[in-house]
């Protein structure tokens, strides 16, 4: 079972994992990562070797392109085929990872695009729903 690995500026991976827990019910394979900028980059790769799995994939999920969480992954994980490193988190990309952790014809940059999907404008979307429905 792969293992996934919520990584952010700030408590904001921790967030995450607890609104997880709270829509899933619980999270197993899952840690959260959290940089305050009082660690340096070197503690900050330690506590995520710490939760990294060594005998099965890894997912990494990063708040932010090009922030130190991320260049952090990348400078450790980079060629590393066990590691996936995906940035940046929202929760409907988040719980699909999760419920895909033991699913080995998974594709974790999947995730992505549920994230992408997830991403919209509600009142527009409600608006273009009602029109049609007016058809």
């Amino acid at each position: 079972m792969r293992k996934l690995i919520l990584v952010s500026h700030g408590d904001l991976a921790q967030s995450y994992l607890n609104s997880l827990d709270m829509i899933a019910g619980g999270h197993k394979n899952v840690a959260a990562v959290t940089f305050d900028g009082e660690i340096s980059k070197a503690e900050l790769g330690q506590r995520i070797e710490a939760e990294r799995s060594t005998t099965s994939e890894t997912v990494i999920v990063v708040d932010l392109p090009g922030g130190t969480p991320c260049n952090v992954c990348l400078e450790r994980y980079a060629n590393d085929k066990q590691v996936s490193i995906l940035a940046s988190l929202n929760l409907p990309m988040i719980l699909d990872l999760y419920l895909n952790l033991s699913n080995e014809t998974y594709q974790p940059a999947s995730a992505l695009l549920v994230g992408q999907d997830n991403l919209f404008d509600v009142a527009a979307r409600l608006a273009t729903t009602d029109n049609d429905d007016d058809e």
